[in-house]
């Protein structure tokens, strides 16, 4: 049985080290931040070009279509939310560069990606 003053301990100590910032997860966000290219499932002739923006805000244009979301940092990856519902994840590829999978929209994060294609940065 854990005493009162010792789980309140620990409830705390959790709670803390959650809300610490680590120095690199600073570093991964700065390092996804920018703009990115990758060939299009919808129309893959055209390449997206989106970017990932400070305080979680990112853009894409595919042709002449315009649209905004967000993003946050997960294990190691942008995981992107389009306001056209489709989703997004940009991660380091397994054989070195990166990768952009996406989720048409609707379609439950657990399944498959719809499409994975090699992502570049643009700057």
């Amino acid at each position: 049985m854990i005493h009162t003053s010792k789980l309140l301990f620990l409830v705390l100590l959790v709670t803390c080290a959650a809300n610490i910032p680590s120095a690199w997860s600073k570093d991964a966000t700065a390092s996804l931040e920018g703009r990115w290219t990758a060939p299009s499932l919808s129309n893959p002739k055209v390449q997206i070009v989106f970017a990932l923006l400070s305080e979680g805000k990112a853009t894409e244009e595919v042709g002449s279509y315009r649209g905004t979301g967000t993003w946050k940092l997960e294990n190691n990856a942008a995981r992107i939310h389009w306001g056209s519902g489709w989703v997004g994840v940009l991660r380091p590829a397994t054989r070195g560069g990166y990768e952009l999978l996406t989720w048409k929209a609707k379609t439950l994060l657990t399944a498959p990606p719809d499409d994975i294609q090699p992502a570049k940065r643009l700057r």
